[in-house]
């Protein structure tokens, strides 16, 4: 009953943290915010485990965003947003095989594995700066636009929550001892602070510099990190 209330009151802050958005409507816009809220549920939070922490969270996640995207295009076709969930995909996969080539604990596809590891630190020479790189490429899709919808600026916080969590998990526990209650504390609002620092401001100035740019940061960020994955 206690992690209940406590999964129901961390869902209530996302949306007071996506700014305040309420929905009251019909069932297919519902849809549209539940899926996307419900993919919160699977990502950690700094040094916090994820409310539902398993093995296939990974999937459990992409599976919340896309019925979020099947709620809000269900009286239209979007292919341009069913194309960036695709990316975010692959670059996930792409992500689950270079971890498991670098041996991190843990249990793949759960997304805890690149909060308990993060990425960067076991990264070879190449691959450090590859996955900086790609980091840049995937930004413009987290970024958050004045013109939005509810459901879409809670998918796109959903998107730069889950680049946080993969990326740049990194917390302050660690580094200054705190134990108890505070060192997880601490990790939880810096991991949200970070998050809102992508979302609000990253974000839209990476979206700004436009596709090629973003292209052209993938194009190479994908070869270094392929070459550290093959041994080259």
């Amino acid at each position: 009953m206690v992690t209940l209330f406590s999964a129901l009151a961390y869902l209530a802050l996302v949306l007071l943290l996506a700014g305040g958005q309420f929905w009251r409507g019909r069932p297919w816009p519902g849809l549209g915010l539940a899926g996307p809220l419900a993919g919160f549920l699977f990502l950690p939070n700094g040094s916090l485990p994820p409310f539902l922490d398993f093995t296939w969270s990974g999937p459990a996640y992409w599976l919340g965003l896309a019925l979020g995207l099947l709620g809000r295009t269900a009286r239209g076709r979007d292919p341009e947003t069913w194309l960036q969930l695709l990316v975010l995909v692959l670059a996930w996969l792409f992500l689950c095989f270079y971890a498991l080539k670098r041996g991190l604990p843990g249990d793949l596809p759960g997304l805890s594995v690149f909060a308990a590891t993060p990425l960067l630190t076991q990264a070879g020479p190449k691959a450090g700066p590859g996955l900086v790189c790609l980091f840049l490429a995937l930004g413009p899709l987290a970024a958050r636009r004045d013109a939005d919808s509810p459901a879409p600026l809670l998918t796109r916080f959903s998107i730069s929550a889950f680049l946080i969590s993969v990326f740049f998990p990194f917390g302050l526990s660690g580094l200054i001892g705190a134990s108890g209650f505070l060192g997880p504390g601490l990790d939880f609002f810096l991991f949200w602070g970070k998050v809102l620092i992508l979302n609000r401001i990253i974000a839209p100035r990476l979206a700004k510099a436009g596709r090629r740019a973003a292209m052209a940061w993938a194009a190479v960020g994908i070869p270094l990190l392929a070459a550290d994955f093959f041994g080259y």
